[in-house]
C-alpha cells in the first residue's frame, strides 16, 4: 500500500489523487472483504459507489461511436450509452478480483499536460505476470476529473471498441449493435450470477 499512498501537492495532482484514492479503496475492500469479489450484487454496489462516479460514460459513448453518434437519434444515443456502460461494468466486474494480488504504482504527472485534459500513467505489477503499463485519460468537467479512456500497454479501450462498433454499424446498423450489446450484457450478467452460486 505504501506505493499507493502519497500527498496530493497541488491542483495539478487532483486527477492523480482521485485515481490513488479510488484504487486504495478497491484494494482495501479486496484485501479485507474478499468474499465481496465472489458476490456480483455486492461487487456492483462497490463499483457504483467507488468507480462509476469517476467515469464519463456519455463522453466515452460519444467518442467510441464517433460520426455514428452524431447521426444517431437521441433515443439511440441513450440506449447505446446505457448498454455500453453495462458492457464496461461487466468487464470490470469479471476482472476486479485481480486487484487483490496486484500492485498499482501511479507515476508523477508529466509537465506537458493541458489544463483540463491529462494522462496519468501507472505500472500494474501482477503477482504472476508481467508488468502492465497503463494510462488513464481524464478531463475536467464541472470541476470534477472524469476518466474517458484507459490504455493497457498502449492499447486504447476507446479505439478498440470504436473500430469494432464502427464495422458493426456499417454492416448492420446501430439498432442491431444496441441489441447485440444488450444480449451480451444479459449473458454476462447470467454468467456472473451462476459463478456466484
Amino acid at each position: 500500500m505504501s506505493g499507493l499512498s502519497a500527498t496530493v501537492a497541488g491542483a495539478e495532482d487532483e486527477p492523480l489523487g482521485m485515481l490513488r484514492d479510488m484504487t486504495e479503496q478497491l484494494i482495501e475492500i479486496a484485501n479485507n472483504n474478499p468474499e465481496i469479489l465472489d458476490d456480483p450484487v455486492k461487487l456492483r454496489a462497490v463499483a457504483n459507489e467507488i468507480v462509476l462516479p469517476h467515469v464519463d460514460f456519455m463522453g466515452l459513448s460519444r467518442w467510441v461511436l464517433g460520426k455514428h453518434w452524431r447521426m444517431a437519434t437521441a433515443a439511440q444515443q441513450s440506449a447505446f450509452a446505457s448498454e455500453f456502460r453495462e458492457l464496461l461494468l461487466g468487464t470490470y466486474l469479471r476482472s476486479v478480483s485481480a486487484y487483490k494480488d496486484n500492485t498499482i504504482r501511479f507515476l508523477p504527472l508529466r509537465n506537458d499536460q493541458q489544463e483540463d485534459w491529462v494522462v496519468v500513467h501507472a505500472l500494474i505489477e501482477q503477482k504472476n505476470g508481467p508488468v502492465v503499463r497503463a494510462a488513464f485519460r481524464l478531463h475536467r468537467a464541472n470541476g470534477e476529473w472524469l476518466i474517458y479512456d484507459v490504455l493497457a500497454n498502449g492499447v486504447s479501450l476507446v479505439a478498440t471498441h470504436r473500430s469494432t462498433f464502427s464495422r458493426a454499424i456499417h454492416n448492420h446498423g446501430i439498432d442491431n449493435l444496441i441489441e447485440r450489446l444488450k444480449a451480451k450484457n444479459e449473458a454476462n450478467a447470467a454468467s456472473l450470477a451462476a459463478g456466484a452460486n
